[in-house]
């Protein structure tokens, strides 16, 4: 009866295609990108009420890229990793958390050369930055998240902590090209907290939409 049992359960299984679970996140990553490039400035737009394109092209700008896009690719590294139920690396978010201390050494340093002036660090945003990484954010981290509900993660926290960071990375990169802070500091630490916040949203979301 056993083994008749079995069969039955097992009769119309078929197998997963290769790497069926990265692909469902990049076509997530492609969808969410879409939408927070699209969505993401009209709502910035609404919410600060300044013309799209702050500071684009200088030497800072690139740098908020370049730090941005690198937190984004180290959460898009470790979602894939942490969505399996036999896998635990965190070395991609250790990793982001070294960037992030680098570049507030880095900030750090040129704050100091400026005598500690407080524009420097607070430019004219800093009160606002963070929360309008996480709008800005937000739809490709539910785009996101709504894929891997699919996935058996074996730390649901873990999991959706590595798709805050994917998607906060993401997000303030297309943020930049809204911002027109140029201070090191400023970005060190106001867009750091932006990512870092909406890591923590989704570390707290996936705990509890993410298990299985």
């Amino acid at each position: 009866m056993t083994n008749e049992l079995i069969d039955r359960l097992t009769s119309d299984l078929k197998p997963i295609p290769l790497r069926a679970l990265e692909k469902r996140i990049w076509l997530a990553l492609a969808i969410g990108l879409f939408a927070t490039i699209l969505v993401g400035p009209l709502v910035l737009d609404l919410l600060v009420g300044r013309a799209f394109g702050g500071a684009w092209g200088n030497s800072m700008f690139w740098s908020k890229l370049a730090y941005t896009i690198g937190l984004g690719s180290l959460g898009l590294i470790a979602v894939p990793a942490l969505s399996r139920p036999d896998q635990t690396p965190i070395w991609p978010l250790l990793l982001a958390s070294a960037l992030a201390v680098l570049a507030l050494i880095v900030g750090t340093l040129g704050w100091m050369q400026s005598g500690w002036a407080m524009p420097v660090l607070m430019g004219g945003t800093a009160m606002v930055c963070p929360w309008l990484i996480i709008v800005t954010s937000a739809p490709l981290l539910a785009v996101l998240l709504s894929v891997m509900r699919r996935f058996a993660p074996s730390s649901p926290t873990m999991a959706g902590l590595a798709a805050g960071l994917l998607s906060g990375g993401f997000g303030a990169a297309t943020y930049a090209f809204y911002c027109g802070e140029t201070s090191m500091m400023f970005m060190a630490t106001w867009y750091s907290l932006g990512v870092a916040l909406t890591a923590l949203l989704g570390a707290i979301i996936g705990r509890y939409l993410l298990r299985w």
